[in-house]
């Protein structure tokens, strides 16, 4: 049985667990945090999470994971077969991992350990974050999902790099990103809304104790 490598509250360990269970395939989790097992660097050579373990052996990296799940696992698509359509949907998602994942990212010292970041980094955060609310404005008109009646990688993507970007933009900034994107409110509670988006919240809010016992004096 395939097992998924790292923990409940990693978004990026979220994007694959949620589709995983979309597509209804078994899987086994094992607990892991980055950097605190040297030999797990055999199934993921950087050390990150999450990393998969396949009949075929070890892949890492969520969106490579993410492109096997779909391209092996057929029965229930969250590709269109369009090559235009799926050009669009990985442009989205490049757009929100770098554009609202990592750049919130850079904050997480002082929001997740009250370690004081720089007025600057802050600043370019927001900046960073405010061009790509621009852009998602531009690309995606939600109606429901990002692309249409039919959930698409995008769509689970997204909703776990703005859940990152939720958290840092409320915290530092008092800012409801949200706000900034026509329609990305109606959209954001329909993914929360799913009954897989619930569980994998009960089992973030059921890891965070452990994860911040973790991180403390890492970041």
């Amino acid at each position: 049985m395939m097992k998924l490598y790292g923990f409940a509250v990693s978004n990026y360990f979220n994007m694959v667990k949620h589709a995983l269970l979309y597509k209804d395939i078994a899987f086994d989790e094992v607990l892991m945090f980055p950097g605190m097992d040297p030999a797990y660097n055999d199934k993921s050579p950087m050390g990150k999470v999450p990393s998969i373990d396949t009949e075929h052996g070890c892949l890492a990296e969520a969106s490579v994971i993410l492109n096997y799940l779909e391209n092996t696992y057929t029965a229930k698509p969250l590709m269109p077969a369009d090559e235009w359509q799926r050009a669009k949907i990985n442009e989205l998602m490049k757009m929100a991992e770098l554009y609202f994942e990592l750049p919130a990212r850079r904050l997480f010292p002082e929001v997740l350990a009250g370690q004081k970041v720089s007025d600057d980094i802050k600043n370019e955060v927001r900046d960073t974050i405010t061009k790509g609310c621009r852009a998602l404005a531009i690309l995606a008109k939600p109606s429901p999902y990002m692309f249409g009646e039919t959930i698409t990688l995008a769509d689970i993507v997204l909703r776990y790099c703005m859940v990152t970007c939720k958290l840092v933009a409320q915290s530092i900034y008092q800012w409801d990103v949200l706000a900034d994107v026509p329609g990305l409110r109606e959209w954001d509670e329909l993914m929360a809304s799913a009954d897989i988006s619930q569980q994998l919240e009960r089992d973030s809010q059921a890891g965070m104790p452990a994860f911040l016992e973790a991180i403390k004096g890492k970041v």
